[in-house]
């Protein structure tokens, strides 16, 4: 079994770190447009990168606070499709993996 608690501190930093993203990229999509229309055209194509990046970000972040409530709950490594263990090196690799490799 991997251990857990430096885990949860590597989950726990990770989820600062996205959060603080999320809240970046929040603030830009919610600026004010350019009134040039050619600017506003360039920043309507980053605000579209922007959003993708912005909707992966939250998605890591969903999954990080899944595993956090797997770990205070004690059901944290275990697959949620066979209910088997998760391997050491998978959840050392991605402490947020929900499945086993047999069932991914």
């Amino acid at each position: 079994m991997p251990n857990i608690a430096k885990i949860k501190k590597q989950l726990e930093e990770k989820l600062r770190e996205l959060t603080a993203r999320a809240e970046e990229i929040d603030d830009d999509l919610s600026r004010a447009a350019d009134d040039d229309w050619e600017e506003h055209a360039v920043e309507a194509e980053g605000d579209e990168v922007l959003e993708q990046v912005g909707d992966v970000t939250l998605d890591e972040i969903r999954q990080i606070k899944y595993a956090l409530n797997q770990i205070e709950a004690g059901t944290y490594g275990v697959c949620t499709t066979c209910e088997g263990p998760i391997g050491k090196e998978r959840l050392e690799a991605l402490p947020f993996a929900t499945r086993c490799i047999a069932c991914s």
